[in-house]
């Protein structure tokens, strides 16, 4: 099978990353802009996507074993292992979706209301 090195989707994420911290410092000297906790909803989506495009690769790996006619035989089941790179970049982005998720749901109560 051919390795994937998921560059755009670590793109995607890192982008994720740096508009949060962005986002952290306009709150921290705006404090009425509440773009914090806006920012995590980005990251949600970020993340979704990364998850989209990774269902996507699977997929396409399934549709060229098939194409291949490559055959398992079920009588020794074997446990489907993802490569080390998607496995990590499937842990950040499901990472990313929970943390996201509270600082949207959250992040505007890290400063007092004016």
């Amino acid at each position: 099978m051919k390795h994937r090195s998921y560059k755009n989707e670590w793109f995607l994420l890192a982008g994720a990353l740096l508009l949060t911290i962005v986002s952290f410092i306009l709150d921290i000297y705006f404090c009425d802009l509440n773009w914090f906790a806006r920012s995590g909803a980005l990251v949600v989506l970020f993340a979704a996507v990364v998850e989209f495009r990774i269902s996507g690769h699977i997929y396409d790996d399934i549709q060229r074993s098939q194409f291949l006619n490559k055959t398992i035989d079920i009588s020794v089941p074997l446990p489907a292992k993802p490569t080390k790179e998607r496995k990590r970049i499937s842990i950040v982005a499901h990472t990313f979706l929970v943390i996201g998720t509270i600082i949207w749901g959250y992040g505007d109560l890290l400063w007092p209301q004016t």
